[in-house]
C-alpha cells in the first residue's frame, strides 16, 4: 500500500487497422483503476498503490471494423518498476536543487526503506508459513495416534479372535 509504480509501455508500429489498449488496475476487492489508455503508442503512468494487492496491466489488440481477423500479432515494450525504482531522481534533484550527493543518498535511503519493507512481508509471510505448518504437524501427529490405536485394536482382535477359533477347534 502506497508503492510508488512507473509503468512504460509502447506499442511498435503494426499493420494498418490495428490499435493497443492497455488497462492498469489491482485484483484487490476495490480493483483500484490506476490507468488506462486508448490506441496506445508511448505512455508512461505513474501512481501510487492504493491497497496490498497484485498490480494487473492489460493490453488488447483491437482491429478496426472491415478489417480481417487474421491473427494479425503487434509488438509491445513494457517496463514496470516499483518503490525508490519508480521515482524520477534527475527531477527531483532539478525541483529541490540537490548536489549529486545528496541525491544519491535520497536513493539509497529509498531503496533501503524497499529493503525493510520487503523484509518486513517476508517476516510476515514466514510467519504465516510457520504457523501453517505447525498446524499441520499437529494434524499429522493426531493421524498417527489414531492410526497407530486402530493398528493395535486390529492386532489385539486378532489375537483374541484366532485363540478362541482354535479354542473351538480344539487345537489349544
Amino acid at each position: 500500500m502506497g508503492t510508488h509504480v512507473r509503468v512504460k509501455a509502447m506499442a511498435l508500429p503494426g499493420l494498418s487497422g490495428q490499435k493497443v489498449n492497455m488497462e492498469i488496475h489491482d485484483d484487490s476487492p476495490h480493483v483500484n483503476q490506476y490507468g488506462a489508455r486508448r490506441q496506445l503508442d508511448d505512455a508512461t503512468f505513474r501512481f501510487d498503490t492504493q491497497s496490498h494487492a497484485n498490480v494487473i496491466v492489460c493490453f488488447q489488440n483491437v482491429l478496426e471494423p472491415n478489417f480481417p481477423n487474421d491473427g494479425r500479432s503487434l509488438t509491445v515494450q513494457f517496463k514496470m518498476e516499483s518503490g525508490a525504482m519508480a521515482e524520477d531522481f534527475h527531477k527531483m534533484q532539478q525541483e529541490e536543487k540537490l548536489k549529486p550527493m545528496e541525491m544519491e543518498l535520497r536513493r539509497l535511503a529509498l531503496t533501503l526503506d524497499d529493503v525493510q519493507d520487503e523484509l518486513q512481508y517476508l517476516k510476515q509471510k514466514e510467519s504465516a508459513l510457520r504457523d501453517a505448518n505447525e498446524h499441520m504437524n499437529g494434524r499429522v501427529k493426531t493421524f498417527s495416534f489414531v492410526s497407530i490405536a486402530v493398528l493395535i485394536g486390529v492386532a489385539v482382535y486378532q489375537v483374541l479372535y484366532l485363540r478362541r477359533f482354535f479354542q473351538q477347534k480344539k487345537l489349544i
